[in-house]
């Protein structure tokens, strides 16, 4: 029987393209995300839920299993960014980015360790990146709410190991489509990240970075913090003298 995979954030972008992946190679994909379903055939189920909203996101979770629903994957790639001067940033955009970046995967845990048949075993994935390693100026909010994200998937894994729930953290690279800024670490495709980014869960490498520009970047940092963050400093102010802005 093929493998389930519960993908949360799989609307657009990396989290489709993975979702895409897995569904080539015959497993069973459930998506989620704000948004409607936004190619048809591609998943067994889908579900409209706001990972904001305590409550919904957790009855979604809780039907799912009464279901009979019986994933070993579940990936957690919701995200909000915000990209501009940290005095600009609204307090409801500020809130949001980190209600969706961290505290959407602190409710999945414990929404997963609440609903799930005991003696069940279940992964789930934290997509971080490598700014929750080392922050970036026009990036804080982010960087801050990745780093909170790492923390929390490392600190939670020996609590839900007593549940059978397994904790990974895979960060992918830099993306041509949608990163973070124009100056930096080598962009790659989704083209690219997806298939390695689902080969890594599937390894169940508990804390992986794809792109060596990344790997050197966190190593960097590792052995000589302030270099790294001088680093980063530059590109982030590079970022704001010439006014990038985003939010996805």
């Amino acid at each position: 029987m093929a493998r389930e995979v519960w993908i949360i954030g799989a609307s657009q972008g990396l989290g489709l393209s993975v979702a895409e992946q897995y569904a080539g190679r015959g497993h069973r994909v459930v998506g989620m995300s704000r948004s409607m379903q936004p190619v048809d055939g591609l998943f067994d189920a889908w579900l409209q839920v706001d990972v904001t909203d305590a409550a919904a996101f957790d009855a979604t979770i809780e039907r799912l299993y009464a279901g009979g629903r019986t994933p070993g994957v579940i990936i957690y790639m919701a995200a909000m960014l915000y990209q501009g001067p940290l005095t600009e940033e609204p307090d409801a955009l500020l809130r949001r980015e980190i209600d969706t970046n961290y505290l959407g995967f602190v409710r999945l845990c414990q929404a997963v360790a609440r609903h799930k048949p005991a003696g069940q075993n279940v992964r789930l994935v934290a997509t971080a990146s490598t700014l929750g390693y080392v922050g970036c100026p026009s990036l804080d909010s982010y960087s801050a709410s990745k780093a909170a994200l790492i923390s929390f998937a490392r600190s939670s894994r020996s609590e839900l190991s007593m549940r059978q729930i397994a904790i990974q953290i895979v960060s992918p690279p830099h993306m041509i489509e949608g990163g973070a800024d124009l100056i930096g670490p080598k962009p790659f495709s989704r083209r690219w990240a997806a298939p390695r980014f689902a080969r890594s869960v599937d390894r169940g490498s508990s804390e992986r970075l794809l792109g060596f520009s990344n790997r050197v970047m966190v190593g960097l940092s590792r052995l000589a913090r302030a270099r790294a963050q001088d680093i980063m400093n530059a590109i982030g102010t590079n970022a704001l003298r010439r006014g990038a802005r985003r939010l996805s």
